[in-house]
């Protein structure tokens, strides 16, 4: 009896010993998932927002976002880019009344699988950017049917982005119906988003796609809901704002982290407060490019400061008062024009983005990298010759435009 009691209390006592083991065991696994999960929170610090006048990440310290536009890569356009046609729309229609869906969306792959590498974003970071901005269309993304589907590509930007820590603003180029009737916006045939509600209707649901998507990424800086957006006047008004805040609102109905960029056409007053639609965690941008005397210090010279007056008043608590962004700019043919420009928007504060990478032009200070090619000639040359072509466009293939590369290297 007293063996058999003896053999009960120590079964009893192991499985007490097994219990608190395996008790321990779970606690010990939980909070090594806990100290992953907070060291994750802590060291990916990278989400942004504003703060008044200034970009910030999750710690609170300032980040100057500056780095250059990867144009050309989802919008390609006539004058820089190797394709014979004025807008990239009537490209994927007529290389799919040539050849077929399938194949024409092949050619495309083959263009930017081309058009830019892995080796592209290494050079954007020896220049010392942290910063591309991706401009694209709602043609990018579409499938046969009309469907938004097509994120391959745009993902694959954005992870090699983050592997180099190098943030990524995302770009409407390019709306339902075009915002401008550019060829930068892909479509030189239309310019009514302003005017259909239908294409408003489809650009705001693309964004609640595209923010439903990239929610949770931090390297994503924010989004640019329009490129240019000048609709029929060639200036942003009420028509716009209206525009921008619907945009805004469907955004923050699933991301409310992410920054919201509104672009101005073309000057500090065609924007308004931003308590006046009660906009929050949002940037205002510009693009400058002054044509006149483009080679002129002078002429140069008293334009940047005309713009730095203009966003000084700008930056004031009962104006704008938020970050302002020059997305667009360059420097053209002039050095001196180049180093007075950055000089004065890294002065004030500002952050931004040179137009651009990479050109189909030979020694072109519009990119960093320069490309001899032969354009494509879309309605005739054979489906072979097209895929030649674009694959000569490779960066192996592509020299630096030693003169705005050493520029920056030099900063």
């Amino acid at each position: 009896m007293n063996k058999k009691i003896s053999v009960l209390v120590v079964v009893i006592l192991l499985a007490i010993c097994a219990s608190l083991a395996v008790g321990l065991a779970v606690n010990h696994i939980q909070m090594k998932d806990r100290d992953v999960n907070l060291s994750t929170s802590a060291t990916d610090n990278r989400f942004l927002k504003t703060k008044e006048t200034e970009i910030v990440n999750q710690d609170g310290e300032k980040v100057y976002l500056r780095g250059v536009n990867a144009g050309g890569l989802f919008v390609q356009e006539e004058w820089m880019c190797p394709t014979s046609l004025d807008d990239h729309l009537r490209m994927i229609q007529t290389l799919t009344a040539r050849f077929g869906y399938e194949k024409s969306m092949a050619l495309i792959e083959v263009y930017e699988s081309n058009w830019w590498t892995e080796k592209d974003f290494d050079n954007v970071k020896s220049l010392g950017f942290n910063l591309i901005r991706l401009p694209f269309a709602y043609f990018n993304l579409e499938d046969e049917n009309g469907e938004l589907t097509r994120f391959e590509r745009m993902d694959w930007f954005i992870d090699e982005c983050d592997e180099r820590d190098i943030y990524v603003i995302l770009d409407l180029h390019g709306a339902y119906g075009s915002q401008n009737g550019k060829d930068h916006s892909g479509d030189t045939l239309n310019n009514d988003l302003f005017t259909s509600e239908e294409n408003v209707e489809k650009t705001i649901a693309l964004w609640e796609t595209v923010a439903r998507r990239y929610k949770d990424r931090s390297i994503v800086a924010g989004y640019d809901i329009l490129n240019e957006p000048e609709g029929v006047n060639g200036y942003t008004n009420y028509v716009q704002w209206n525009c921008f805040d619907e945009i805004y609102t469907a955004i923050r109905a699933v991301d409310s982290e992410h920054i919201i960029i509104m672009e101005s056409v073309w000057e500090v007053n065609n924007l308004p407060p931003p308590s006046a639609y009660d906009w929050e965690n949002v940037v205002y941008e510009y693009h400058n490019y002054c044509w006149d005397n483009y080679g002129d210090y002078g002429t140069q010279k008293d334009f940047v400061d005309k713009k730095i007056d203009d966003y000084e008043r700008a930056f004031k608590k009962n104006y704008h008062n938020v970050p302002i962004f020059i997305g667009e700019w360059t420097g053209f043919t002039n050095a001196d024009v180049w180093k007075y420009t950055i000089d004065e928007y890294n002065h004030l504060g500002l952050h931004w983005s040179v137009w651009t990478y990479k050109v189909a032009l030979e020694n072109n200070t519009w990119g960093f990298m320069n490309v001899k090619c032969d354009k494509v000639d879309l309605l005739n040359d054979s489906y072979e010759e097209i895929e030649r072509k674009w694959s000569a466009i490779n960066t192996e293939n592509c020299y630096r435009n030693e003169f705005v590369w050493s520029v920056f290297k030099a900063r």
